[in-house]
């Protein structure tokens, strides 16, 4: 399970007869994830608002769960119950004249009294029977502001290590103390004796069936609770609470995250962070660096704008939280947001759903409609929304001067020891590696131009244009240093036609490349590989050396096959990985991808110059490290 795939609040609607822990635990299962909490616990016989924590605002429950709610409430007159509510055992009853224990009947099954036919009983009892209405309303208003009220013996609450409800079942009474609640607000809604409907807003800790309790206590008649709608725990309301069976229709639409709320107060940077390079990584450490200042969580929303990426969803979502980020949600830029004004993408978005508190920007920052949400607008509404806000300048690179410098060792070099994981954006960014001394062949398709040369020796801002055009010309070694790591893809290795293996004695693992991936040209690389162990972690797996073909393989399969596959020899693994994940980096391109007009002519070519040039590069690498 990816503990990292979603990170927020989710506004639930409990049903009655789940209790709140079933209803985490049906998420953990449809979500795919375990850490998953919820704040404010409803008994099982009552429904509506639940707040639920995902990974990493289980942090933040209590900011949620310390809030007001607001509850309707239905309270039966006349009976009393061990539960305090209709599900529970009935303890007393208006039907017994001198309103005695019933306990002493419990011993006889045949005569003990059962809820739904004492409720029967109870609802056939004529009207005088019962306070007068006005009665009933001074008795329930009377419990408005605080009150010292008796934790019931079913609670979850905590005596002496034990939760009472433990006592209770084993028929253990002990002793509680009161606690001070604060109802806030209470509006009748209906009163129909026996049956008596109101709303009440109150402080966390307040049991409602123990108030029902307490005024039937008042009344003299007894009461408990026949039914409990939450309909609110701070900002999260019931009109937009969703309810299990919506949660799996957004998972399997992919839109969980659209739904994700964030409580804690927050600094937030925005945009597409198409594979989060290292223009978006100074950004990013500027924002770590504003939020640690006034004590934030950080949080990047990324905007998507298309369905293809140079890395996947789920990928440039781990690089943003391997960076050390807290958040990262993913907003499509629909039609709504597009035609959203700044104003309302502003306090409604960032503020309202995200709680930013500061924002970090490059200086052409921009969002809403007509793009008029800029550097300008941010800085104008600042005081009085407020938030703060810090713009950074665009970083800018020089391929040439890269190239030239004597002491630039970038992850290329860095990742022999991790090459799957980023380094954390405490400390400087990295170089890269210095290509001068490379002497093995192209390291690019032959479809550069005098441009492309110039280019070169320019500065040029840091963008995912700029590493979009560069991965095109499948210089590995340029995006390298725009990305601060190399290049991957991840996969599952699955079964070939074992050619490799049985044939040509170059045994491969195969993975299917992502439709969504934005690739370097077809062709040979030289790459480096992990494999993940069985919870489909790299964090210690060895850093293998190898070649690998991306493309459609023309020599041994079909003509028009279209489907994209990552063939990977790697030279010094024997063993059976079929089904596990596998992280292979393009660290520098060979040549285009051919048909050979037989297996032993692919095989020549592999051995005798692949191959070779695949470890001539990493041994350059080697000696660059050692200098």
């Amino acid at each position: 399970m990816n503990q990292n795939r979603y990170n927020g609040f989710l506004n639930i609607y409990k049903e009655s007869g789940w209790t709140s822990m079933d209803v985490c635990a049906k998420l953990r299962r449809v979500l795919h994830m375990k850490k998953i909490g919820h704040a404010g616990t409803l008994d099982p016989m009552a429904e509506g608002v639940l707040p639920v924590a995902l990974g990493r605002a289980t942090k933040d429950v209590d900011r949620v769960g310390d809030g007001t709610k607001t509850y309707e409430a239905g309270m039966l007159l006349g009976l009393e119950t061990d539960t305090e509510d209709v599900t529970g055992k009935p303890v007393g009853c208006i039907l017994n004249k001198e309103h005695k224990n019933a306990e002493d009947q419990a011993d006889r099954p045949d005569s003990d009294p059962k809820c739904p036919d004492l409720i029967e009983k109870i609802e056939q009892l004529p009207g005088d029977t019962w306070p007068s209405e006005t009665k009933i309303r001074e008795a329930i208003l009377s419990f408005a502001g605080s009150y010292e009220q008796l934790t019931p013996m079913y609670s979850a609450r905590k005596v002496n290590g034990k939760k009472l409800y433990q006592y209770a079942r084993a028929g253990i009474e002990v002793e509680r103390k009161t606690r001070r609640v604060e109802i806030s607000d209470i509006e009748i809604l209906k009163v129909n004796a026996p049956h008596v409907r109101f709303r009440v807003s109150c402080t966390k800790g307040t049991y409602i069936r123990t108030l029902c309790r307490d005024i039937g206590e008042r009344l003299g008649c007894g009461a408990c609770m026949e039914s409990l709608t939450r309909t609110r725990v701070g900002d999260f309301t019931a009109d937009t609470a969703l309810r299990i069976a919506e949660i799996e229709t957004l998972e399997e639409e992919g839109a969980i995250d659209q739904k994700l709320l964030i409580k804690a107060p927050t600094a937030i940077s925005i945009g597409k962070f198409d594979g989060t390079h290292t223009g978006h990584q100074a950004l990013l450490k500027e924002l770590m660096k504003v939020a640690q200042e006034d004590r934030l969580r950080t949080c990047v929303l990324i905007l998507k704008f298309g369905s293809t990426g140079v890395l996947t969803d789920e990928e440039r979502k781990q690089k943003l939280y391997d960076l050390g980020i807290d958040y990262c949600i993913e907003l499509p830029f629909t039609e709504e947001m597009k035609n959203m004004s700044a104003e309302d993408f502003l306090e409604k978005i960032l503020i309202g759903r995200y709680h930013m508190k500061a924002i970090v920007a490059g200086d052409d920052v921009s969002f809403g409609k007509g793009k008029r949400g800029d550097a300008a607008f941010l800085r104008e509404h600042a005081d009085e929304l407020g938030y703060r806000v810090r713009l950074i300048e665009k970083i800018k690179i020089n391929f040439a001067a890269e190239a030239r410098g004597d002491s630039a060792i970038d992850a290329l070099i860095a990742g022999k020891q991790n090459p799957v994981s980023s380094p954390k954006l405490n400390g400087a960014l990295p170089n890269a590696i210095d290509t001068s001394s490379k002497s093995i062949g192209n390291n690019k398709p032959e479809s550069g131009s005098r441009k492309d040369a110039d280019a070169a020796e320019q500065s040029q801002d840091i963008s995912s244009t700029l590493l979009r055009a560069e991965l095109s010309k499948g210089d590995m070694i340029h995006v390298t240093r725009l990305l601060g790591s190399p290049y991957a893809i991840t996969g599952e290795v699955v079964h070939g036609k074992h050619l490799g293996t049985d044939r040509m004695q170059i045994p491969t693992i195969n993975i299917p490349v992502p439709k969504e991936l934005i690739l370097p040209p077809k062709g040979v690389y030289a790459v480096r590989a992990k494999l993940a162990d069985e919870r489909g972690s790299f964090e210690r797996s060895e850093v293998l050396e190898g070649i690998a073909n991306l493309g459609t393989r023309p020599t041994v399969d079909k003509e028009g096959n279209e489907t994209i596959m990552l063939e990977t020899h790697l030279f010094s693994y024997e063993g059976d990985c079929y089904g596990r994940l596998a992280r292979i980096e393009l660290c520098f391109y060979i040549r285009q991808e051919e048909r050979f007009e037989s297996l032993e002519a692919l095989k020549t070519r592999l051995k005798e110059r692949d191959i070779p040039a695949a470890e001539s590069f990493f041994e350059k690498l080697d000696e660059q490290g050692r200098e």
